[in-house]
Order: C-alpha cells, then sequence, then structure tokens
C-alpha cells in the first residue's frame, strides 16, 4: 500500500507519541530536554537518516548500537504512532 502522504497532522500527531514515550528525558531538541541520548535538533539533516533509519533506532536501537542505553521500542511504539513520531524526526533538520 502506498505510504502516507506527509501532513501537518502527521508531524502534530508524531510530536504527541514524542512527547507521549517522554522521548525528551533523554534527547533534547532545540535546547529542550535531557542529554542522555543525542540532540535531535537536526537528526533529519543527514542524508542517511531516512524512514528506515529512524524506524530501526526506535524499534531497536542496540541493533546499530550494542551500546546504546535507549531501550527497544518494538512492542510499544508501533503501526500509526510509529510513522507519525517518524514523520515529526524527518523534519528536524
Amino acid at each position: 500500500k502506498p505510504a502516507p502522504k506527509k501532513t501537518d497532522t502527521t508531524v502534530a500527531d508524531g510530536k504527541k507519541v514524542y512527547d507521549k514515550f517522554s522521548c525528551s528525558a533523554c534527547h533534547a531538541i532545540g535546547g529542550k530536554g535531557g542529554n542522555s541520548g543525542p540532540d535531535l535538533s537536526k537528526v533529519a539533516a543527514d542524508a542517511k537518516h531516512d524512514a528506515k533509519f529512524f524506524e530501526a533506532k526506535i524499534k531497536n536501537a542496540k541493533a546499530s548500537n550494542p551500546d546504546t542505553s535507549m531501550p527497544a521500542y518494538e512492542e510499544t511504539i508501533k503501526g500509526k504512532d510509529l510513522s507519525n513520531l517518524v514523520a515529526y524526526l524527518k523534519t528536524l533538520k
């Protein structure tokens, strides 16, 4: 099935997912949030950081970085929440 079009609603819903799962406890965006995880302010500026990259990191960051303290969210952030969160992260440039 075709990928959903990026709309403001999707991005806004992604921000809600980010807040709901307290991502800011570890990650900062624009100087607000924690610093135990990477700053996400410009995370999408890297061309390698596409939807697949974000999905893999959210589902299981340890797969690509065994030393990360980020827990796997594959059982808690999925479906529409996952795609909305990815859409939001892709706006951070």
